[in-house]
């Protein structure tokens, strides 16, 4: 699961930063305790020299020996067992032909609790740093990484169709906040140019294409009409009209699919749905004589906010589909609610994957000679409008859900 790079960033300080100060605190504590043995050393040698002169000076009143402090003695003499919890020093003198033994003792407990007490101090020390840096650490982060969150919010919302214009700070106060604003600066620009390009190539070359189309059917009318055709040319001029005619609707569809895409319907009124499918059924029985078995239930009062001519190519395209890809003796059940259309309709199963169904030019039966596009053209509607489409196949039936939904 990714996370967000301030996240990332204080796993890494919470990993690396306590060993590192884990280590920093070992080192601290054998540095303390070589100090603390060098200082025990410094203080016995001193004493050594202190006591030794005291002796010189008066050998017979000094007190041979003062327990935690020092001990005389002779090389003859018997030596004593070191004291426990002192450390000590023993170097050999000479004096007046005699030989002397001095040992000076320091007590180790408070050196011991000494150095216990400052790596105490130090490790608590360490403890708050590390809550002090990972705690600033957080801010900071927070108030450096600000411009960039306010430019990737602004790239967020940034919609080439609905809202082309974008203008991100370049001076943010970070070189490299700035040269990233610079860039999609440039890029946002060089997308609304590629995108008003592409949109103004597109309705020019439909209504370009569409006028030789027009041309071309009015003069196979004519050739059609010519006295003495010949049955099989009057053959081929019928291909080739059905032929010019799909092209001619499959030049409207793309226009159509172009201006949904680049949001060229921006218009929207109040529609009444149950008129408008009554009016597109009874259309369509006029228009086919093999209509179909028809069962429907229409919730009267439904209505939608959209735009009225793709609301009509919409519910056109679904009944025209349920109708061109039934059976012979087939049937079709239409059901209107206020929530949703439900079209089901007998017919062969699809010779495609079924989630391919409402991309561009495929069908679901290779042999049809539709265009491929009506029911693109109703998926990318239903987007438009925040609809729910729906379509499954079972016992020889296909089923097509639209749940309305306003934006």
């Amino acid at each position: 699961m990714s996370k967000t790079l301030a996240q990332k960033n204080n796993r890494y300080l919470l990993t690396w930063l306590p060993i590192v100060l884990l280590l920093g605190s070992v080192l601290f504590f054998v540095m303390l305790d070589h100090h603390s043995s060098h200082m025990q050393e410094k203080q016995l040698s001193l004493k050594q020299q202190n006591i030794w002169k005291a002796f010189l000076q008066n050998p017979e009143s000094l007190p041979g020996k003062i327990d935690g402090e020092y001990r005389i003695t002779k090389n003859d003499e018997q030596s004593l067992d070191t004291a426990s919890g002192y450390a000590h020093l023993t170097k050999q003198y000479s004096l007046y032909g005699n030989n002397y033994q001095l040992t000076t003792y320091i007590p180790t407990k408070e050196y011991s609790h000494l150095v216990i007490k400052v790596f105490a101090t130090e490790l608590f020390v360490f403890i708050l740093l590390l809550i002090a840096i990972v705690f600033l650490n957080k801010k900071s982060s927070l108030k450096l990484w600000q411009p960039f969150y306010k430019t990737l919010e602004s790239t967020r919302v940034y919609d080439v169709v609905n809202e082309p214009f974008i203008q991100l700070n370049n001076e943010t106060g970070i070189t490299e906040f700035n040269q990233l604003n610079n860039e999609l600066n440039s890029l946002t620009d060089k997308v609304n140019l590629a995108y008003t390009n592409q949109k103004q190539f597109v309705e020019n070359a439909s209504h370009e294409i569409q006028t030789p189309l027009a041309i071309i059917r009015s003069k196979l009318d004519l050739l059609i009409n010519e006295p003495g055709l010949k049955e099989t040319t009057a053959g081929l001029l019928a291909d080739i009209t059905e032929a010019n005619d799909r092209l001619s609707q499959m030049n409207k569809s793309l226009l159509i699919l172009a201006k949904i895409d680049n949001n060229q319907f921006p218009e929207k009124t109040d529609i009444d749905v149950s008129a408008l499918i009554g009016k597109l059924l009874a259309t369509y029985k006029d228009h086919y004589d093999n209509f179909p078995k028809l069962s429907e239930y229409i919730e009267t009062g439904v209505h939608l906010i959209a735009n009225p001519a793709l609301i009509e190519i919409l519910f056109s395209n679904l009944i025209k589909n349920a109708v061109i890809h039934n059976i012979s003796g087939g049937f079709i059940n239409l059901q209107l609610t206020a929530s949703q259309l439900i079209i089901e309709n007998s017919g062969l199963p699809l010779t495609m994957d079924p989630s391919l169904l409402f991309e561009r030019f495929n069908k679901g039966n290779a042999d049809s000679k539709t265009t491929g596009l009506g029911l693109s053209l109703v998926k990318q509607i239903c987007r438009l409008y925040y609809m729910d489409l729906e379509y499954t196949f079972a016992n020889q039936m296909h089923t097509i859900k639209v749940n309305f939904k306003q934006a």
